[in-house]
């Protein structure tokens, strides 16, 4: 029992001191959770571990299901899209689904599949730009390699996760005494000819390096391997920063931080009569359009499953359940820059470190509308977390999300919600510790069926 009472400042001073270890916690495994996910399959694996962890267990797509019984939870996964749910207390027919979406890739350099060369005496690599990079932050960084290789099996191709962090890569800026123009020109480098990184200098046995490398990675003969997925990464792991660790410098913040307020979410939601699900998918930096991406059949597939096999059974399947569900489509939002404060809306310039960003577009670029903003406002003030809005300023272009490619495709009202940062795109980002907590908070209302 504390020996002091609400008006004694000591009071405010310990409340205040417990909401800031809280924050740090969360904002500590946030920043683990991303340093396990150098690549997407790398941030499913860890999520899958987690889902384990808390009693989960993993289905396959391709094998029957048994009965969705109440309370258990489930998870499916597929190269770099995973989804979760736990089962609700009513069909979903008639109490639908609560739902998250978010995405585990992010925009960085990948590997051609042949991208061995050499070059004037060094010995580099291809690469192809994923996503929207922000070019100019991969010059002149140490870069490890991360993705999946296929290895022979005595069944077919065996998939393995590899993940480098040694500085093997980097890509060189040409000095400034012979490219004077830059200061004056800007800097424009050609993806074909000067992003290729360097990784050693060249000896009679250079062919083959790479595929040496992985071999001594996966302990596999070099003739083993027989296909790869594999892309760079900033070796330096992520870290809070600031004054008082008042900011998340990381890589990847877009979009794994939203993938991890979302399962963090999952695991803290409370018994519902909805059904509560997450859904984590790869390839929403190159429009969604995959097998396993947003805009693909996977996350149908999986609801109607969850549908037709659940223990409490009513008519109308998915069909009806659509028209009871709620989806959180959360990407991260534009914090407001103080050097470029005049590149956002004049009223709608959300700040780092004060609450989940509800994100709006006239044309849908974004999928929230009246309704589904005033319910996810109800729930940050269900769970006193502050809100903020967003709007693209109208003179400028707005990018989009998995939100409008989710609700048009499964016909479910989406509001899409994010965290400020900055440097969205670049190698390394840059977020508020503070904004970890009160996002799992609003999530885990959500899901917990309180809408």
């Amino acid at each position: 029992m504390w020996l002091f009472g609400r008006a004694d400042p000591r009071y405010h001073r310990l409340i205040r001191n417990v909401s800031e270890a809280l924050m740090s916690s969360q904002a500590k495994s946030l920043i683990d959770y991303i340093h396990q996910g150098p690549s997407p399959y790398h941030c499913v694996a860890e999520t899958a571990r987690m889902l384990d962890h808390a009693g989960f267990g993993e289905l396959s797509a391709a094998a029957a299901w048994p009965v969705m019984n109440i309370g258990a939870g489930h998870y499916v996964r597929r190269n770099g899209t995973i989804i979760a749910w736990r089962n609700g207390e009513q069909s979903p027919a008639v109490a639908g689904f609560r739902m998250v979406g978010a995405h585990t890739d992010s925009p960085n350099l990948r590997l051609k599949p042949q991208p061995e060369y050499t070059k004037e005496g060094y010995v580099q690599w291809g690469v192809q730009v994923y996503g929207g990079v922000l070019l100019y932050t991969w010059f002149d960084r140490d870069l490890g390699v991360s993705g999946r290789v296929y290895t022979r099996g005595a069944k077919g191709p065996v998939e393995r996760l590899v993940r480098i962090d040694e500085p093997i890569a980097r890509v060189c800026s040409l000095a400034i005494h012979l490219n004077r123009g830059i200061r004056t020109d800007g800097f424009n480098p050609n993806a074909q000819k000067e992003l290729p990184p360097l990784v050693g200098l060249m000896a009679d046995d250079a062919p083959g390096a790479l595929d040496r490398l992985l071999s001594a990675h996966l302990d596999v003969a070099v003739d083993e391997i027989i296909g790869h997925d594999l892309m760079l990464h900033h070796v330096r792991p992520p870290s809070l920063g600031g004054m008082d660790q008042a900011f998340i410098f990381s890589p990847r913040l877009d979009n794994q931080a939203s993938c991890y307020t979302a399962l963090r979410g999952l695991l803290d939601a409370k018994p519902a009569a909805s059904t509560a699900l997450i859904a984590l998918f790869d390839h929403e930096e190159c429009g969604s359009q995959s097998a396993h991406g947003g805009d693909g059949a996977l996350i149908e597939h999986v609801m109607r499953r969850i549908v037709d096999g659940h223990a409490q059974q009513e008519p109308g399947g998915l069909e009806r359940a659509a028209a009871s569900s709620f989806l959180v489509s959360a990407d991260m939002a534009h914090g407001i820059h103080p050097n470029y404060a005049d590149r956002h809306e004049g009223h709608h310039k959300p700040h780092l470190g004060a609450g989940p960003v509800i994100k709006t577009h006239a044309n849908q670029r974004y999928a929230t509308d009246g309704e589904t903003a005033a319910r996810f406002r109800a729930a940050c003030e269900s769970v006193q977390v502050p809100v903020q809005d967003f709007v693209t300023r109208t003179d400028l272009a707005c990018g989009s999300t998995i939100g409008p490619i989710s609700s048009s495709n499964l016909a479910i009202r989406t509001v899409d919600v994010g965290c400020a940062m900055l440097s969205m795109h670049s190698i390394r980002e840059q977020a508020s510790s503070a904004d970890v907590e009160g996002m799992i908070k609003v999530k885990s209302h959500l899901l917990s069926g309180h809408d």
